[in-house]
């Protein structure tokens, strides 16, 4: 009887391969099997099912619906990291892209934000902060530094869509290149609430420097992801590989 109530490591392992083997080839919104149906069927602990399913929940992998039951959550959407724009991802989704304008000033920029543009402190800049949604559904929040003199007239009438292409048609600038550096966060209290979260949820930051064919910075970006809704993926080549390779060979 002893065996039947105790949670051993390995039956919890089990039981949570078992439960990602299921849901991998169940539909978002598609129903799982209760916990006393799992136990009996694999002949475990309650227990056991209870927290192998507890891990998933709190890694977004199901969510449960009070009086309902437990169901497969919507899976992240996964980004290739590239210079392609938020409103063309959400496109190529088969989604809805849309922003909500927070704010939008004229101002200086400080010595963090002159840094990062390249400009001396003081250099007159845009500072606009925008909800990004995908199909109604907050996704991210960005804010944006970008020198006045590179984008005269810019107003919040134009910042409705991506800005990529407000750049390209209107200013003739083509971003050529970014530099990117992502890091987790646990947003604040006004972040959540526009986002939609709760106080727990974990973000991901993506801060950006974006520069022109030439190699001259145009703007800056803060952008702060729900990390369950948001995933990043990127190629690596074995470029970097092959030449660490070579100076070995070379002492």
């Amino acid at each position: 009887m002893a065996s039947n109530t105790r949670t051993s490591p390995r039956n919890r392992n089990t039981v949570r391969f078992e439960l990602q083997s299921i849901i991998s080839g169940m539909r978002v919104g598609e129903r799982l099997p209760s916990e006393r149906e799992l136990s009996e069927k694999w002949d475990v602990a309650r227990m056991t099912v209870r927290r192998a399913m507890d891990e998933l929940f709190k890694e977004g992998a199901i969510e449960r619906r009070h009086g309902s039951g437990t169901f497969v959550a919507p899976r992240p959407f996964v980004r290739a990291l590239g210079l392609t724009s938020f409103s063309e991802d959400m496109k190529n989704r088969g989604l809805v892209p849309g922003s909500k304008l927070i704010s939008f000033q004229p101002g200086i920029a400080d010595t963090i934000v002159a840094k990062r543009l390249h400009v001396t402190p003081g250099t007159p800049v845009y500072k606009f902060t925008r909800l990004r949604l995908a199909t109604g559904e907050p996704m991210a929040l960005e804010t944006v530094w970008i020198k006045q003199s590179l984008v005269p007239g810019l107003s919040e009438f134009d910042l409705g869509g991506s800005l990529y292409k407000t750049l390209t048609d209107r200013y003739r600038i083509s971003v050529g290149a970014a530099t990117v550096t992502i890091g987790p966060i646990i947003p604040e209290e006004p972040v959540q609430k526009l986002l939609e979260i709760g106080s727990t949820q974990g973000c991901l930051l993506i801060e950006m420097i974006d520069s022109d064919l030439r190699g001259n910075v145009i703007m800056y970006a803060r952008c702060t992801y729900r990390g369950d809704k948001y995933q990043l993926t990127a190629d690596v080549s074995g470029a970097a590989f092959a030449r660490g390779s070579s100076r070995e060979q070379q002492r």
